[in-house]
């Protein structure tokens, strides 16, 4: 896809969502370069901001491409703090009340660290408490090169899901994907989600259980239940 017929992004507002929308989220792993990805996929229009993940608040964006409008959500890195909640927040807004499900995940992370790290093992291990196994087929956990892959040879990149904690996402489901940093890969990628939409566990305990965050498979994982805890809350601090 050459440079110049690639489709603008703009922003776009949660309750401009519909369920026509290719809604997908995007997650960043430790050392990827989401905005790389995002910038094979579009251009922004003049004047928005960058997509990026350093931020404390969910934001998406829209775009035309083959007849359909896909809107991608740029989430917090998972290993941030405030990652969870503001999901959580993002899913309990427009995104609930209109009972928008997700076309897919795009979980990326770079080639160099070869998943494990310990961020990048903890945040694919959330990952999978957010998708849950009945949306695990909605995630692409997609591998950067960027032509870094160094000494690794494409056989160990071939290897990376079967040598991390990857694992037990792919046989849910999950699709292990290598981003070549062209335009064409990028769309690739994406498209081959298709057209099936899912709920992700995180947003079915939220909205259809009216779980709280805490208590959620994820929140049970990322605030667990100690001894602390359950005394912090009989003293209600």
């Amino acid at each position: 896809m050459p440079s110049g017929t690639m489709p603008t992004c703009t922003p776009v507002s949660t309750s401009a969502i519909t369920h026509d929308d290719a809604v997908i989220l995007i997650i960043e792993g430790t050392g990827s370069r989401i905005n790389n990805f995002i910038d094979k996929l579009t251009k922004l229009e003049e004047g928005a901001e960058r997509l990026s993940s350093n931020t404390e608040n969910v934001c998406q964006y829209g775009c035309y491409h083959v007849g359909r409008r896909f809107i991608f959500v740029v989430t917090p890195r998972l290993s941030q703090g405030a990652a969870f909640k503001a999901i959580a927040k993002w899913l309990n807004s427009d995104v609930y009340c209109k009972s928008i499900v997700f076309t897919g995940v795009i979980y990326i992370h770079s080639i160099t660290n070869n998943g494990r790290s310990p961020a990048d093992v903890r945040s694919v291990k959330l990952l999978g408490h957010l998708c849950g196994n009945k949306a695990a087929d909605r995630v692409r956990l997609v591998t950067t090169t960027c032509g870094q892959a160094g000494g690794l040879g494409v056989d160990n990149v071939k290897r990376i899901p079967e040598i991390t904690d990857r694992r037990s996402l792919i046989e849910a489901g999950a699709r292990p994907e290598t981003f070549d940093n062209t335009s064409e890969g990028a769309w690739k990628i994406v498209e081959g989600l298709e057209n099936t939409k899912k709920p992700l566990l995180l947003q079915e305990e939220l909205g259809n259980r009216r779980m709280r965050l805490k208590d959620t498979t994820l929140g049970k994982h990322v605030w667990p239940d100690t001894l602390g805890s359950r005394i912090k809350r009989f003293l209600g601090t």
